[in-house]
């Protein structure tokens, strides 16, 4: 009989966040921890999104909004490495950490899904000095490429360009599909929410990155899209695309949009779309 994979919740060794943990640990079968590093829940309304009927938004958002997140996670492989998959805004990642008694110095890795600021922040403190003087940071060529060649001079796209100038001595560029990182972390590519938007899949995990913000709507009917991606209609065929993949290979996934714990398992609903079941 196939051995339960272990789901052993880390609720009460952090803070909370209204009420709500901010850290969740998963283990995957051939034991890795994932871990939650959450920055708390939000109540989003319908502004965002796009294509989503009348009829869609009164079954799914029969309150007027939906809940989301804005979620990192923290790998720790069972060879002893530890991997950030994004970095948050930053305003609760140090504190997350070092619930798990991790330092900066000890992260060995980032890997990016993409480059937009609530996945970079926690890249860099206050000065501009980067908070993980011993990581490789990791991206799509593709998101390289748009995000610091391509795109024009604003506030923002500085600070994204300050970010990837801190660590450029450990930057790693990857093609889609590359090899595995740490030899178990698998990147492809999931892109339309940006040019490289790159999901990972650890063990039996896909962590999806942005794949969807709000999942109430977006899981059961999920040709619906976000003013966010920069390609809408690509956006969709990758999310068809990724998500098929992920039922098919009976993968458990996580988000950086998922509100606690960040991590559940999906099945199809039967009609085009699928149902989320968070982990106990």
């Amino acid at each position: 009989m196939k051995t339960t994979i272990l789901s052993l919740v880390l609720m009460l060794v952090g803070s909370t966040i209204f009420g709500q943990p901010n850290t969740f640990l998963y283990q995957t079968k051939n034991n890795h921890q994932i871990i939650l590093l959450s920055e708390g829940p939000s109540q989003r309304n319908a502004d965002i999104l796009i294509d989503a009927t009348p009829e869609i938004l009164a079954e799914t958002m029969p309150a007027g909004y939906y809940t989301a997140a804005t979620n990192a996670f923290l790998i720790r492989t069972a060879t002893g490495k530890n991997a950030l998959i994004d970095a948050g805004f930053g305003r609760l990642l140090f504190d997350n950490l070092a619930h798990y008694n991790v330092t900066p110095e000890m992260i060995d890795m980032i890997l990016l899904t993409h480059m937009h600021g609530d996945h970079i922040g926690g890249l860099l403190d206050a000065n501009g000095l980067k908070t993980f003087p011993n990581a490789e940071l990791y991206m799509s060529k593709l998101e390289y490429n748009h995000f610091y060649t391509e795109r024009p001079e604003t506030p923002a796209q500085n600070r994204n360009n300050a970010a990837i100038d801190a660590y450029r001595d450990k930057l790693i560029l990857f093609e889609p599909q590359a090899q595995p990182i740490a030899e178990i972390i698998q990147p492809l590519p999931n892109f339309g929410h940006t040019p490289g938007h790159t999901v990972y899949v650890v063990d039996d995990v896909l962590i999806w990155g942005d794949m969807i913000h709000a999942m109430a709507v977006q899981v059961p009917y999920p040709t619906v899209s976000v003013t966010f991606d920069v390609d809408n209609k690509k956006a969709v065929e990758s999310r068809l695309e990724m998500l098929k993949y992920i039922v098919d290979h009976n993968l458990s996934v996580a988000g950086m949009h998922i509100a606690y714990p960040g991590i559940g398992t999906l099945v199809e609903n039967g009609k085009g779309g699928y149902i989320f079941t968070p982990m106990e």
